[in-house]
């Protein structure tokens, strides 16, 4: 009797899965390339790549457009310049708007037997000027009125003749007083904080611009002198020592046009020098110790004397180190005896206080004196008769030394 063979069941998840795992090895067994052939292959790829990117280098390169990842920070903030500069001509348009009411204009007096020969021309014109009180004293340069007849006119068109004139002989600037009330008054900057580089306005008084016309600049050196030749560095407390230096010329027709920031404060006022375009402007803290000196007088202006020449060590190059005793800032006390000039004037407040020539004045009143702020700059800011405590150094010893201003 043949055996009878029994075969295990098997489950029929179980055959299924091996048969899905034969159809999965099997054909990659089946279909095995050999590694000489697949490395033929890698090399000719690699090939064929080089040898297309080298057609494109010679053939396409100038043509194909440089496409930039776009990295920008949507939360960064563009800055339009364009913007910028017509946000300060609308500035400065503001500014004019409220500077024509303080500026006037002066002109040669007419005299005329017909009505249109009263009508001022702008050949009759002479110069601008400021207003500082509002019951009608007004600022100029003494080159704007020189030795004419002439009438001042406010922005609203009246036509005024001076009444008084003061001069200020250290300077160069003059105060008219005409028959006026509710004027506007200017103010005055305070050139410390001044920088260079920033944007300033000169305007002048235009009729025929509606009241006044604008210019922008700024300034190329704000302590400016002549110093073509070595006598030019000699300066001295009696008269104004130096200047703004704006940074273009400007024709004659801006004599006595101010200078302003964008707050409408006066920054200098421009004057004729002598020269043929005019560049120089009397620095705003020379025309405000002018006008408070006055005003404290109420009929004069009284300027204060020391009584000493000195070079600004601050501006000088050259000077052997037995006069500056290797002091970089500060005014030393010389003259030129080929010329006359006495380094401390006999009789003057500096004498009698003992100053002797050779001296380095180091500060006044514990201001120091550097390439800010001159000898000259820091005695005008005090009046006549004040004591004064200067620090100097003499022979390599610093003392200090009290004088009394006097009067100029």
């Amino acid at each position: 009797m043949k055996e009878k063979t029994t075969q295990k069941k098997v489950p029929k998840k179980d055959i299924i899965k091996d048969l899905y795992s034969q159809k999965m090895v099997r054909p990659l067994q089946e279909q095995k390339v050999p590694n000489k052939i697949l490395i033929l292959f890698l090399i000719l790829s690699t090939l064929a790549g080089f040898l297309a990117g080298f057609v494109h280098d010679i053939w396409f390169d100038e043509y194909t457009p440089v496409v930039l990842e776009d990295t920008k920070d949507p939360e960064s903030e563009v800055i339009d310049l364009n913007f910028l500069l017509k946000k300060e001509d609308d500035s400065f348009t503001q500014v004019l708007s409220e500077l024509k009411s303080q500026i006037v204009g002066i002109y040669d007096k007419r005299v005329a037997d017909d009505i249109l020969g009263s009508i001022y021309l702008e050949k009759d014109f002479l110069g601008s000027g400021m207003i500082l009180t509002s019951d009608g004293w007004i600022l100029t340069h003494s080159s704007v009125i020189g030795d004419t007849d002439y009438v001042i006119i406010t922005d609203d068109k009246k036509v005024l003749e001076p009444i008084s004139i003061v001069h200020d002989e250290f300077s160069g600037v003059v105060l008219i007083q005409v028959s006026a009330t509710n004027l506007k008054p200017v103010k005055f900057a305070d050139l410390d904080s001044l920088q260079p580089t920033k944007s300033l306005l000169v305007s002048r008084f235009s009729a025929q611009n509606h009241g006044s016309d604008i210019i922008k600049t700024s300034i190329q050196k704000s302590f400016y002198h002549d110093q073509s030749v070595a006598d030019y560095f000699l300066l001295t407390t009696e008269s104004i020592d130096h200047y703004l230096k704006l940074d273009k010329d400007f024709e004659e027709v801006y004599n006595g046009a101010l200078v302003v920031n964008d707050q409408v404060e006066i920054v200098g006022l421009i004057f004729n020098s002598g020269r043929s375009e005019l560049r120089l402007a009397i620095p705003a803290y020379y025309l405000e110790s002018a006008v408070d000196n006055f005003l404290t007088n109420s009929s004069e202006i009284f300027r204060s004397s020391l009584g000493v020449t000195y070079v600004d060590l601050s501006e000088t190059l050259g000077l052997d180190e037995s006069i500056t005793e290797g002091k970089l800032k500060g005014a030393v006390l010389l003259g030129n005896a080929s010329e006359d000039i006495l380094s401390v004037l006999i009789g003057s407040p500096a004498e009698e206080a003992g100053l002797e020539a050779g001296d380095i004045i180091l500060k006044v009143n514990d201001e120091e004196i550097d390439e800010r702020n001159s000898l000259t700059k820091l005695v005008q800011e005090y009046t006549p008769g004040q004591e004064l405590t200067l620090l100097i150094l003499r022979s390599g010893e610093e003392i200090e030394i009290k004088v009394v201003l006097g009067e100029l």
